[in-house]
């Protein structure tokens, strides 16, 4: 069993380290998925009232087609629908 740490000025004055293994690595400015350098783009919240199931399916197709957010996710599609009503 471990033993109990006595509590003391200088027990607190010592700042124990963080493992390297439990440290966040710091990202570059936001990347497309294909690695290309993207300015940073002022954001504008947008709220949607979906079905669960399709709100399950969004997150889901974000999460297996590696997006970093389901906000990326969606514009991408809308993006794409875009285009394809161009055509």
């Amino acid at each position: 069993m471990a033993k109990a740490l006595e509590l003391n000025p200088d027990t607190l004055a010592v700042v124990p380290s963080v493992p390297q293994a439990a440290q966040v690595k710091s990202s570059p400015t936001e990347e497309s998925r294909r690695g290309k350098t993207v300015a940073k783009v002022e954001r504008e919240p947008l709220q949607v009232r979906w079905p669960t199931e399709d709100v399950k399916a969004v997150k889901l197709a974000a999460i297996q087609m590696d997006f970093p957010t389901v906000s990326d996710f969606m514009l991408a599609c809308f993006h794409a629908y875009m285009k394809s009503k161009k055509a």
